[in-house]
């Protein structure tokens, strides 16, 4: 804003160079017309200038004491005419200087008025009329000395080359809109970036654009110069709060206006109403949509979709992490000890059962011994070989009945074993 300030003093204080015309005394032929009506018809020429040339355009009409005045010494101001006055308008310091003659052509007055350019040494224009009287001829001279005059103005136009500075990215330029002392539009065409003629002068510049303040300032305009108008427009900014969440829970975030860092939420600050505005930490950045609807103000809770996790979340999740694996384990252990369950069952039961059959059979062939025992000690045999084969039944019977007893005790073991133990 301040910058703003010292370029608009700036442009105020660039002096207002005013250009002079030069009304001289009307001329005439001996006895066409009095003193008193020559000086009248002057002061209405000097009149219809003053119309045709404002003030506020920076042109001075001399008045015919300041021409006086700056005559040089001995010499009057009716004393030149037709080619001096060039000379004339030089020695008074006038930028341009008209003069009119009046004539007599048959029965009527003539009045012949020309205006010249005395740097230049150039005749700008002229114009002759005739009238039946001196009333007649005033009346000539207010209709035509308007555009006999209106050609300082056009030869004097200045420029201005208007070129608003918009921030980098930010606002359309269709959106910029430039007036000109009030107007908008010139010859059906919107003012825009560029150069532009105008009267000299002081004028009135606005800029405007929904994405930045307005601004209005003069620039005085010279003839035959080039104004550039080139001053930034400053950002307009609205309100904003805002404030974000992740996954329910309010979440601390950097906030980016225009991709520069701007805090963090939750933010509530005044901000670019056309600005881009980012939320979140680098590689989970979202855009906040702002949508200001004229209003002064703006609340918004923006729920992130993704979001870096925090230090208190990491620990979280690796406790989480942790139980899940635990729970885990354990649902294998247990699945895996059902599992056996379902298998060692039936097989203790098996191995049980042939521990039993084993036993059975030892019991058997226990029996099986005390009978063949009791063959061997009762019997009388006529030979050794006789008693020899029958204590070899004996033995068979007692290594049968121990090996069924192992067999059987070892196959219930084993059984209870696997019941009990895997």
């Amino acid at each position: 804003m301040f910058k703003w300030l010292k370029w608009s003093l700036l442009v105020l204080a660039v002096p207002a160079i005013a250009t002079h015309v030069a009304v001289l005394e009307t001329t005439a032929g001996s006895g066409v017309i009095t003193l008193e009506e020559k000086q009248y018809l002057t002061d209405v020429l000097r009149s219809e200038a003053v119309k045709a040339l404002p003030a506020e355009q920076n042109y001075t009409i001399m008045t015919r004491e300041n021409i006086n005045m700056m005559l040089p010494p001995g010499k009057a101001i009716e004393d030149c005419e037709g080619s001096c006055l060039v000379e004339t308008g030089k020695n008074i310091s006038a930028d341009y200087i008209a003069q009119g003659h009046v004539g007599r052509f048959a029965d009527n007055l003539t009045i012949t008025v020309e205006l010249y350019e005395t740097a230049g040494n150039k005749l700008m224009g002229s114009f002759s009329s005739k009238a039946r009287n001196i009333e007649s001829l005033e009346t000539e001279i207010r209709q035509k000395s308007q555009e006999l005059f209106a050609r300082i103005v056009a030869s004097s136009y200045g420029k201005l080359d208007l070129q608003p500075a918009l921030e980098k990215n930010i606002g359309q330029e269709s959106d910029l809109v430039i007036k000109v002392d009030g107007e908008t539009s010139k010859d059906g065409r919107k003012y825009a970036r560029g150069l532009w003629e105008v009267p000299p002068g002081m004028h009135t510049v606005e800029f405007s654009h929904r994405c930045y303040d307005s601004q209005q300032f003069k620039v005085n305009v010279l003839s035959g110069k080039t104004t550039v108008v080139n001053n930034p427009l400053d950002l307009k900014k609205k309100f904003l709060s805002i404030a974000t969440e992740f996954k329910g829970e309010p979440r601390v975030v950097p906030v980016l206006v225009n991709g520069e860092p701007f805090g963090s939420t939750p933010l509530y600050d005044n901000v670019p109403v056309c600005a881009k505005i980012e939320v979140g930490e680098e590689g989970f950045r979202e855009i906040v949509l702002t949508d200001w609807q004229g209003n002064d103000k703006l609340e918004i809770v923006h729920r992130l979709k993704t979001a870096k996790l925090t230090a208190e979340e990491i620990r979280a999740d690796s406790v989480r992490a942790a139980e899940q694996a635990a729970a885990d384990e354990a649902a294998r252990k247990a699945a895996a000890s059902e599992s056996r369950s379902k298998i060692k069952t039936p097989v203790s039961v098996v191995l049980m059962a042939l521990g039993a059959v084993g036993l059975m059979m030892g019991v058997y062939e226990n029996m099986v011994l005390g009978s063949e025992r009791d063959k061997y000690d009762k019997a009388h045999y006529s030979t050794k070989a006789e008693y020899d084969a029958q204590w070899d039944k004996v033995e068979s019977a007692e290594t049968l009945r121990n090996i069924f007893y192992g067999a059987g005790a070892g196959l219930i073991g084993a059984g209870a074993v696997v019941l009990f133990v895997f």
